[in-house]
């Protein structure tokens, strides 16, 4: 097994967990969530938070998965 394809795995569980951990609200959002007025400001307010954890979820599949086959 590849370093890459290591790393890779830890940040997909990396990103899993901070996903789940959010869900289960031991992380909290960043963002006054009570400023919020309506659904698409709360949206707005907590999407960072939950696309940075997506994104090292999607940085470990792509590092886990490999390069492109030949």
């Amino acid at each position: 097994m590849t370093p890459r394809k290591i790393i890779g795995y830890a940040l997909v569980a990396i990103g899993f967990l901070l996903i789940i951990l959010m869900g289960y609200g031991v992380i909290e959002p960043f963002g006054d969530l009570g400023a919020a007025r309506d659904l698409g400001e709360l949206m707005r307010i907590v999407a960072p938070s939950f696309l940075i954890p997506f994104a090292i979820f999607l940085a470990g599949v792509a590092l886990a998965r490999g390069g492109r086959r030949r």
